[in-house]
């Protein structure tokens, strides 16, 4: 029983699934565009496991993808995409939720070039968040920024992103 309070265990479910999706725009430093105002679509798969009633630890798939018409951009206008695996936690409070985390894979300008390595990240995030029982729904906000090197430059990518997001709690 011990175990159980410590866990926070009957406060809230422990483990959720939670499937974001959503608009996000940025900037990625080879392209010299700045922050370009050309949104495209980004996805977020995420497991969490509350260590308390309020602390969750959490692990991601992050499909992070914004559009550039600026700088060297400009005539092809190229989306820029970011796979990455990322690990974090998560503090909520009532409806509010907030999460921090680092990000392991790549960002890159299109498909053609140099193919980025992997590498560092960081991101942060911020929402609202109904609960309708097991279910909970609620918009957010997220930045992440994202390593984009390939062999010949040392580039980064960061991303703004507004997105929905649809959980499910277990156990």
């Amino acid at each position: 029983m011990t175990g159980a309070l410590l866990a926070g265990h009957g406060a809230r479910a422990q483990t959720s699934v939670e499937v974001r999706t959503g608009l996000t725009v940025g900037n990625h430093t080879a392209t010299a565009a700045g922050l370009d105002w050309v949104p495209a679509l980004s996805h977020e798969i995420r497991i969490a496991r509350r260590l308390r009633p309020q602390v969750a630890v959490t692990a991601a798939y992050v499909r992070t993808a914004f559009g550039c018409r600026e700088g060297f951009c400009r005539g092809s206008e190229p989306t820029v995409t970011g796979n990455h695996a990322a690990l974090g936690a998560e503090v909520s409070w009532r409806r509010l939720w907030g999460r921090v985390g680092v990000l392991y894979g790549a960002a890159r300008v299109g498909t053609e070039g140099e193919t980025p390595n992997t590498g560092p990240g960081l991101q942060a995030g911020a929402g609202l968040r109904l609960r309708f029982g097991r279910l909970r729904v609620g918009p957010g906000l997220s930045w992440r920024r994202m390593a984009a090197n390939t062999p010949s430059s040392a580039d980064h990518a960061v991303a703004l992103g507004f997105d929905l997001g649809v959980g499910f709690e277990f156990d």
